[in-house]
């Protein structure tokens, strides 16, 4: 007797039936996955260029600008420096984050402080479920990190 080897039809399609039921749970999840990134990956940036701020204000002794982009946190931020040593830079966030602040521009001053005191910048994902991040600065320039518990619709 011949031996045939292969699949059958009923088998090529309870495989591809499976493919797709396990895809279709798995998709949402990775989605979720990548928001909660973008938004840890804007609070990190944005936390990075405060530090760096601070540290050149104090380094360099002179006062260190970070200001929203065209007037708006969401368009990104720049970091200019009083000093001629260290060239300005920009930062754009993530795509689907948005920040909100009060804040019209941080101002470090050479000795490392704020001139402006208990500063905060909230950063939110478009999806409202997503739990977003609120930045808090001290007078001292201290920078603090907190979760905003269920997200920023609650």
């Amino acid at each position: 007797m011949k031996c045939v080897k292969g699949f059958t039809l009923i088998e090529l399609m309870v495989t591809l039936v499976v493919a797709a039921v396990i895809l279709g749970l798995a998709v949402p999840s990775f989605q979720r996955a990548i928001a909660t990134n973008t938004v840890r990956s804007t609070t990190s940036d944005l936390v990075s260029a405060l530090n760096a701020a601070r540290a050149q204000s104090m380094s360099s002794r002179t006062r260190v600008t970070i200001t929203p982009q065209g007037g708006d946190w969401d368009n990104g931020w720049s970091v200019v420096h009083q000093s001629s040593v260290e060239s300005d830079e920009t930062y754009e966030p993530s795509a689907k984050v948005r920040i909100s602040s009060d804040i019209a521009s941080i101002v470090f001053r050479p000795e490392g402080g704020l001139t402006v005191a208990g500063s905060t910048i909230t950063i939110c994902h478009e999806d409202t479920s997503i739990a977003g991040r609120r930045i808090t600065l001290s007078f001292l320039g201290r920078v603090t990190v907190d979760q905003i518990a269920g997200g920023c619709g609650s």
